[in-house]
């Protein structure tokens, strides 16, 4: 739950996004020929849990007197069983939170709305939200939250509740699953070739898009460079993305994105540092 979903501006919302990925959008790399390296070479299995910490800093600059929000969440990540054909079900808990914002409380209520409460969800071979399979309890727990800590006429209670009314795979990937995203289109599955990939080659007026991919440590880490960029109606967006990946289980040590989007009403800026706190695999 981030300041472009529920903060006053709306300026990335107008942007055409470049090409990116909803959650667990797992990055694919085409092999062209290049020498790749091996990523996530231990498959997933039922129990495995990790723990993340994400911290967040957004500042928007517009004639209305801006915005600026911080924020720190520690989050879990655990397998609860593998598919056949390759999916996963997953479980997503926030575990703490606490946020700061220019406008007021309202944010950290509403974030905080969901501490606690698992969302358990389904991902396909292909790494896409398939399903979320407690969806109707997990809404009405976080409704029921918000709504108790925020006055009936508070503005941010009325978004979450808009949110919230959403189809289910999108009301949890905005609301909720965030910064799975993030992670999952750095957490490249098999043989990566080394080197710079244009993602958008077929694609030329797709945006810019590219992705880079270099040894850390041999057999142990990982590096993943995304870069992303796209101009539509006046609007600019520019990403970049940095990722140390465990060559092992494939999951993110650490992460961290840069987003600017600039339009005639102003501009925004959101940093995003996400590492990991459950050990990772030994080198």
């Amino acid at each position: 739950m981030r300041a472009a979903i529920l903060g006053a501006a709306v300026l990335a919302a107008s942007a055409t996004a470049p090409a990116g990925a909803q959650v667990g959008d797992t990055a694919v790399v085409p092999n062209d020929g290049r020498t790749t390296v091996a990523v996530r070479t231990r498959p997933d299995q039922a129990g495995d849990l990790y723990r993340f910490q994400s911290d967040t800093e957004f500042v928007q600059t517009d004639d209305q007197g801006g915005q600026t929000q911080s924020n720190r969440q520690v989050f879990d990540l655990e397998v609860l069983g593998v598919e056949p054909g390759g999916g996963l079900r997953l479980r997503y808990t926030l575990r703490e939170a606490r946020l700061k914002d220019s406008g007021g409380a309202s944010m950290e209520a509403a974030l905080k709305a969901t501490v606690g409460e698992g969302l358990e969800f389904r991902i396909g071979r292909d790494g896409r939200l398939t399903a979320v399979d407690n969806w109707p309890e997990f809404r009405e727990r976080m409704q029921a939250r918000v709504e108790a800590a925020l006055p009936e006429t508070d503005p941010v209670r009325a978004l979450v509740r808009q949110r919230l009314d959403q189809p289910p795979l999108l009301a949890a990937d905005e609301l909720v699953l965030g910064d799975l995203r993030l992670m999952a289109a750095m957490e490249i599955q098999g043989a990566a070739p080394l080197g710079i990939t244009d993602l958008n080659a077929d694609r030329p007026t797709a945006g810019r898009a590219t992705l880079e991919v270099s040894v850390e440590k041999p057999d142990c880490r990982v590096r993943i460079k995304r870069e992303t960029s796209r101009s539509a109606s006046g609007v600019s967006r520019a990403i970049v993305s940095e990722a140390e990946v465990a060559a092992t289980d494939g999951r993110v040590v650490t992460l961290t994105e840069r987003r600017v989007t600039r339009a005639p009403a102003g501009a925004q800026t959101e940093t995003i540092q996400i590492r990991r706190l459950s050990p990772a695999p030994p080198c």
